[in-house]
């Protein structure tokens, strides 16, 4: 999504084979080892719903308006 949207970012590969997951380093972005994980300034995110969801926020794309009658046309 952040090739997409246009964001810059550093990608940090979490090898779970190796259980990377439960680094203490990891486990302070993501304090229940979920992969995968973001930091954007002080925010730290978790969960892929959750990351996508604050992305398409925060461009502002991607994301269909919250009233979807503002997309449609109504015949009435």
């Amino acid at each position: 999504m952040l090739e997409e949207i246009g964001l810059p970012y550093n990608v940090h590969p979490i090898n779970i084979g190796k259980n990377e997951q439960f680094d203490p380093e990891y486990l302070k972005i993501s304090p229940n080892n979920k992969i995968p994980a973001i930091v954007d300034g002080s925010l730290t995110l978790f969960e892929s719903g959750a990351i996508l969801t604050y992305l398409a926020e925060k461009s502002g794309k991607l994301l269909a308006p919250s009233d979807p009658r503002a997309t449609r046309r109504w015949n009435g």
